[in-house]
């Protein structure tokens, strides 16, 4: 796959660069989001750890898009995003493409083509219930990972590479069919640091492969996706994680049905599943849905352990959610939200930091 991969990036770019040089002009926009939320929340836990009451929460991202079209059409350009709330990441995703007939070629920090292709659950909300936004609301005391992985998601990145440094090729879509497969040689994120492969316990080689089908029958639309990636761990003993994924999206007068599933395999720790299901209803500006989501934690290096109070010592848990939201475009690239929803983190053994709670909020996203 590796030697089909850089053979057809190789392809494009040559077509890319073989052309005369151009009198074009650069193109040079920025664009983004923001989103502010007022949410009101409440849990109960054993151990008396508590959230209550009413929180902003807030996400903004800046994108900055420069490209260039050449004579032969071929485009040529990059997506750099600027984060606006953040205590780590300043940047998220920074790439370059390169864009014609032959499909799409991405250099840089980009989730891969797995994720960016999949489906899930239809949700009219911007806070999004498959996506492990609500622990922001609600924090639940695990071990195990809610961002790009099972507890939150089932847009899984492999062991939770997101945002590696990788090379991603998209092929034309032809009769509603379009394929993506990337590769990254480790998981670093904006940086040049190179991972040492050899070392025992490092993962490398991410291979991911995605496809998806988007088509309409007579006002019967219909989405369908699937993905698969794998990745190498050294030393001796050491499992190679590997995710699987699908979605289903079925559309007709308004009214779409779908879902997906997810499954991340050989990271230890943080193994398990996740699906989401949901039905939704747009008419002119309004739109409405109920999605419910289920994430599974195993942890393989130790799943039936107690400590000595009898509590679970390994993340062997389960994350329940379900959401009803409300949204209307108030103009172009503004939306109002409002939304409800009910969430329950269970260990499977002991109940420490088992968790209920729901949470009711409404919101305002500006597009531009």
């Amino acid at each position: 796959m590796k030697k089909v991969l850089l053979g057809t990036s190789a392809i494009a770019l040559a077509g890319a660069f073989a052309a005369p040089a151009s009198a074009a002009e650069w193109d040079v926009r920025v664009g983004g989001y923001m989103e502010q939320h007022v949410v009101y929340g409440s849990s109960d836990s054993p151990t008396g750890t508590d959230f209550d009451g009413v929180d902003v929460q807030s996400d903004t991202e800046i994108f900055f898009l420069p490209s260039i079209t050449l004579d032969n059409g071929i485009k040529i350009g990059a997506n750099i995003q600027l984060e606006g709330n953040t205590g780590g990441d300043q940047i998220d995703e920074s790439y370059l493409f390169i864009r014609g007939s032959f499909g799409e070629v991405n250099l840089g920090s980009e989730n891969s083509a797995g994720y960016k292709m999949g489906y899930s659950a239809p949700d009219v909300s911007f806070y999004g219930l498959n996506s492990g936004s609500t622990t922001a609301i609600i924090p639940s005391n695990t071990g195990a990972g809610f961002f790009r992985a099972t507890l939150g998601s089932t847009f899984l990145e492999n062991a939770a590479n997101n945002d590696a440094q990788r090379i991603t090729y998209y092929s034309p879509r032809f009769a509603g069919f379009q394929v993506g497969v990337s590769y990254a040689r480790d998981a670093g994120q904006d940086n040049s640091a190179r991972a040492d492969c050899d070392a025992a316990g490092t993962t490398c080689d991410y291979f991911d492969i995605g496809a998806n089908y988007v088509n309409s029958f007579g006002g019967f639309d219909v989405a369908v996706s699937g993905r698969y990636g794998i990745a190498t761990t050294a030393g001796p003993g050491a499992t190679d994680p590997e995710v699987f994924g699908f979605g289903l999206n079925l559309g007709f007068g308004g009214f779409t049905i779908g879902g997906s599933w997810g499954e991340q395999n050989g990271t230890a720790a943080n193994d398990g599943t996740a699906y989401d299901v949901g039905v939704s209803y747009e008419t002119g500006p309004w739109g409405v849905s109920f999605t419910y989501f289920r994430g599974e934690n195993h942890d393989n290096t130790n799943p039936l352990a107690l400590n000595a109070a009898g509590t679970a010592s390994a993340n062997d848990e389960t994350f329940d959610q379900f959401m009803l939201a409300v949204d209307y475009k108030l103009a172009k690239g503004v939306r109002l939200g409002a939304y409800g929803g009910y969430l329950d983190f269970d260990e499977e053994f002991g109940t420490a930091n088992d968790v209920d709670a729901f949470f009711i909020g409404t919101g305002i996203r500006i597009g531009f």
